[in-house]
């Protein structure tokens, strides 16, 4: 806990929950109290105060995504630094019971973030703010998972034993004797994952493809319902078929299914680029299905937003694919 590393994120963490606890009070009358029809004394200083109040949750909420990364970094090429057999974050995050959950609520609450931002972004462009005070009642689940965050993070950290061998990658790097007996008990799905992955990324693209160039009507809750559940069954399973099949390329060993290693210098930083790309297309996905939901409480015209939003969303959907299917490529699909 005396690390600096350490005590940056906790602060920092810190900084970010005292933020929101501060504005919590006039979250609620905003949400009570709100009337954009009322001209009285009440509605004027609530109006006033949602500017600052959206100011401090954009700046609080934005800064959970550069937490992320900064945590990421932290327990790949610090932490391993000072634990013995750690090589990457695998090592750092099997320290103690709160490293894996902590990382998975971390990712989780990104997308409690992005929808407060997406509805706040839509408001701002409302001249009557329409998703005002509806937008707020999400600063409650953002306020407890930031809260949770820093419990988890703070327990995490404050139970790192140095003293402690780490195993790191002897679950994820296996001898050639026992290969094919440990790569049946965690991708015993593998052939149906890489068919799933192809089926789904395939619907996802002909969708982003026809949205782009060619849909001009207003979208259905039931059919974006379906391709959002269509793409988060793709973003799962990438990441499935990321790690039981493409990594091995990437590293270039059969044998090596550690996803944390492809975020170091001497991949390229490669990790980075996947996984953003998927995180970009999920973040679509969800803001898609936000904007189905609310659209008949907004008055101006997103046709414009929505046709350069998924042109950029079907760039990074095509990488995707393309970027893991290079390595494959590259090694002429045998290794």
């Amino acid at each position: 806990m005396t690390d600096t590393w350490i005590i940056a994120q906790l602060l920092a963490q810190s900084c970010c929950f005292f933020l929101l606890l501060m504005i919590l009070t006039t979250i609620f009358k905003i949400t009570k109290k709100w009337n954009i029809l009322n001209n009285d004394e009440i509605q004027i200083n609530l109006e006033r105060r949602t500017f600052l109040v959206g100011a401090v949750l954009e700046l609080v909420l934005l800064f959970q995504g550069f937490s992320l990364i900064a945590f990421l970094v932290t327990i790949n090429e610090h932490i391993p630094s000072l634990l013995r057999g750690a090589m990457c974050a695998t090592g750092a995050l099997e320290a103690n019971e709160f490293g894996y959950p902590l990382l998975y609520f971390k990712i989780g609450s990104l997308f409690v973030y992005s929808s407060f931002l997406f509805l706040h972004f839509l408001d701002k462009k409302e001249p009557t703010y329409p998703l005002t005070p509806y937008k707020y009642y999400l600063v409650i689940p953002a306020f407890l998972c930031v809260s949770i965050e820093f419990v988890l993070m703070s327990l995490y950290f404050w139970n790192i034993n140095p003293d402690l061998i780490a195993t790191c990658c002897s679950v994820s790097f296996f001898s050639q004797e026992v290969n094919t007996v440990n790569f049946l008990n965690f991708s015993a799905f593998l052939n149906e994952g890489i068919i799933g992955w192809i089926f789904t990324g395939s619907i996802l693209g002909i969708y982003l493809i026809y949205n782009s160039f060619f849909k001009k009507r207003k979208e259905k809750l039931f059919s974006m319902a379906l391709i959002f559940l269509n793409g988060i069954l793709y973003i799962i399973l990438s990441v499935y078929v990321l790690k039981f099949f493409f990594v091995k390329y990437i590293y270039g060993l059969p044998s090596h299914l550690c996803l944390f290693d492809i975020f170091f210098q001497k991949y390229n930083y490669i990790g980075y680029l996947i996984f953003f790309n998927l995180f970009f297309v999920s973040l679509f996905l969800i803001n898609k299905l936000i904007f189905v939901l609310v659209q008949k409480k907004l008055g101006t015209d997103y046709s414009l937003f929505w046709n350069k939003y998924q042109k950029i969303t079907l760039l990074f959907w095509l990488l995707s694919w393309l970027v893991p299917c290079l390595y494959y490529f590259a090694w002429e699909g045998s290794l």
